[in-house]
């Protein structure tokens, strides 16, 4: 694998990253977060060692409105701590 093939899929994986966040609204909501760079850095490094970037690629082109990752995701349960939190800071207060 060449420099370049190597470059090639980090992009397509931190593209296919940032596509999952963005449908499921939790980009902004990780920004808020007090170690936003660490969680980051994170879910960036479970992206980048998936074994399913096509798997995912076809997920985003299906998927309008969805509720929650795919279970493939490796970062399926990150994404559903912060819509929780979402959710949580949303309510109304009882």
């Amino acid at each position: 694998m060449s420099v370049l093939d190597i470059f090639s899929r980090l992009t397509k994986q931190a593209d296919l990253m940032d596509a999952m966040m963005t449908k499921l609204g939790v980009a902004d909501e990780i920004w808020k977060l007090p170690d936003h760079a660490g969680v980051l850095r994170r879910a960036a490094n479970r992206c980048l060692t998936c074994d399913r970037p096509d798997a995912c690629q076809e997920w985003l082109s299906h998927e309008a409105e969805p509720d929650e990752a795919p279970s493939f995701c490796r970062n399926h349960d990150l994404f559903a701590r912060v819509l929780r939190n979402t959710d949580a800071d949303t309510q109304p207060a009882a």
